[in-house]
């Protein structure tokens, strides 16, 4: 039986079902027109390292298949999950911590949302519980999975949410706090790409290498003929010019600091680490750039 409170904030949105992730039933209503997820807003916005908003309108309007296998990475997840979710209500035992299902905002039955937990803390308020799992190190949470929990604080009326994160072998928990113009912000670009999805409209081209695929997979067959590209094959020849002189200065960039570094670890501005030299086995030391936020 359903603690009262988590009962009166799910009361406050409509309950669609409760499916497997990654399941045939899920990816159904997932691929319902018009439909938009939460796991969907940080490719929409652009901040997703796995899929651009390109790609996702490609498989929503029916032009690329979705990919329904889970890969080892994310069935490791699935299999973790639940012991993070333990570690996390063991780390709170005055919290109300339960799963729940797939639902959607009243007021657009079109927002749609599949939380990881809803919870209830010492003080008697909600908030939203999302379990990660990456091997990846986390020095806050990545943008495209805080326009996530927004999504899912909309749909729920709640103004929390909290991440329990195993990242790079490390337990952390981490908060995410409601924000009126950043939401304002997220939900005005997910209603523009829920229009193009609808007119069958192409968003905007962006670099990713997400785009950049799914351009491939919609390409015909090669035939043997010319095509003038005008001003656009211009461009191209000029980010490549662009590109080749760019990899020629970041490579004299790299060897300089590497002998800046005299064999130091770390190489800092002002105090913050920007780069790493590491070495394996005695070989030559490889530098690393850590990328700006």
């Amino acid at each position: 039986m359903r603690n009262t409170k988590i009962q009166e904030i799910l009361n406050k949105a409509l309950h669609l079902g409760n499916f497997e992730n990654n399941s045939p039933e899920w990816h159904e209503l997932r691929n319902r027109p018009g439909v938009i997820s939460g796991s969907e807003v940080g490719a929409i916005l652009g901040l997703s390292p796995f899929t651009s908003a390109v790609t996702l309108w490609a498989e929503k309007t029916g032009r690329i298949e979705r990919d329904v296998v889970g890969n080892t990475a994310m069935r490791l997840g699935q299999l973790v999950e639940p012991a993070i979710r333990q570690l996390y209500t063991e780390n709170h035992v005055d919290h109300v911590v339960e799963e729940v299902g797939t639902y959607a905002a009243p007021s657009a039955s079109w927002m749609h949302a599949n939380p990881d937990a809803v919870c209830i803390d010492a003080t008697g308020q909600g908030y939203i519980l999302e379990i990660k799992h990456t091997a990846t190190f986390w020095d806050d949470v990545p943008e495209h999975y805080k326009a996530q929990v927004f999504w899912y604080m909309f749909v729920f009326g709640l103004k929390k949410a909290v991440f329990a994160v195993v990242n790079a072998g490390r337990y952390k928990e981490y908060e995410v706090i409601w924000d009126d113009f950043e939401w304002e912000a997220i939900l005005q670009q997910v209603k523009k790409f829920r229009q193009h999805v609808l007119d069958n409209l192409q968003p905007e081209w962006d670099g990713s290498e997400s785009t950049y695929e799914t351009t491939r997979k919609l390409s015909p067959n090669v035939e043997t003929r010319d095509e003038e590209l005008g001003t656009l094959g211009i461009e191209l020849m000029n980010a490549q010019t662009d590109l080749d002189t760019a990899e020629t200065h970041l490579r004299e960039m790299k060897s300089r600091v590497i002998q800046a570094l005299n064999g130091a670890k770390n190489g800092c501005i002002d105090g913050e680490v920007v780069v790493t030299l590491s070495q394996r086995s005695g070989n030559a030391p490889y530098l690393t750039i850590k990328k700006a936020k």
